[in-house]
């Protein structure tokens, strides 16, 4: 984990903070996942990836967490955020007993639930992720100037794909919603790890997307509070991950 912290700290510290009109910042701390010991002795590796957080370790006394603190200017050092960050993504995971505790109104964080029960995997087998890895003032970071976007796509998708090659995820599920998560997706396979395979019979447009890349089987369904006939897909995937374990034990 010393290796992947130190990956963390790299990409932060190659912010572009130049891009940004810090008058304005409004972005949450940076979401970092953390690996439990569950997951590396798991042998089917998931990841579930979601779109940004909603003011992800912004409640912190003092100081509050911006742009800025996360590229070291704001009186402390990349690696105590990446340290701040880590932490409260352990927490989110803590046990009573054995077990992890699973309340959450979260629609996202009851399908992570969800989707550990029914594949048999311990809640901390499984990695939670974002494709964006700041919210701004708990939103998208999607309606900020081009520059500050541009920047928070590449720098999101440089620490992601640093996830993806370490934990190397049998199969990673985007339930990071339809809109505009499609390019993002494809320009991460595209620009970091040489693109991606996707068969006919696996596209339903608007519903679900079934690909290969980076050494694993990835699907992109709505993010789990989307209604209206997504449900499912979500359904669908849970079914296809059962299928791919099972062909994979088989073989």
């Amino acid at each position: 984990m010393d290796a992947l912290k130190q990956e963390y700290v790299r990409i932060l510290q190659g912010l572009q903070i130049d891009q940004f009109n810090l008058a304005e910042d409004k972005y949450s701390g940076v979401f970092l996942p953390d690996p439990f010991e569950e997951y590396w002795a798991a042998e089917t590796k998931v990841m579930l990836v979601g779109r940004e957080t909603a003011g992800w370790n912004t409640n912190t006394s003092p100081p509050r967490n911006t742009i800025k603190r996360a590229a070291g200017l704001g009186g402390v050092a990349v690696s105590e955020v990446v340290d701040e960050s880590l932490g409260r993504y352990r927490s989110h995971f803590k046990l009573k007993g054995d077990k992890v505790v699973e309340t959450s109104r979260s629609r996202f964080m009851q399908y992570y639930f969800r989707l550990a029960r029914e594949l048999d995997l311990h809640p901390r087998a499984l990695i939670y992720a974002n494709l964006f890895a700041w919210d701004y003032d708990k939103k998208s970071p999607r309606n900020r100037p081009a520059t500050e976007f541009d920047e928070i796509v590449s720098a999101s998708q440089q620490l992601l794909a640093a996830q993806i090659r370490r934990f190397k995820p049998n199969f990673i599920v985007f339930a990071s919603g339809i809109k505009g998560a499609d390019e993002a997706i494809r320009s991460l396979f595209i620009d970091h790890f040489g693109g991606y395979q996707t068969a006919k019979e696996k596209l339903v447009p608007g519903k679900l997307w079934e690909f290969e890349a980076a050494g694993a089987t990835c699907y992109r369904i709505a993010h789990p509070r989307a209604e209206y006939g997504h449900a499912e897909f979500r359904d669908q995937v849970i079914e296809r991950i059962k299928t791919g374990v099972t062909s994979k034990a088989l073989a």
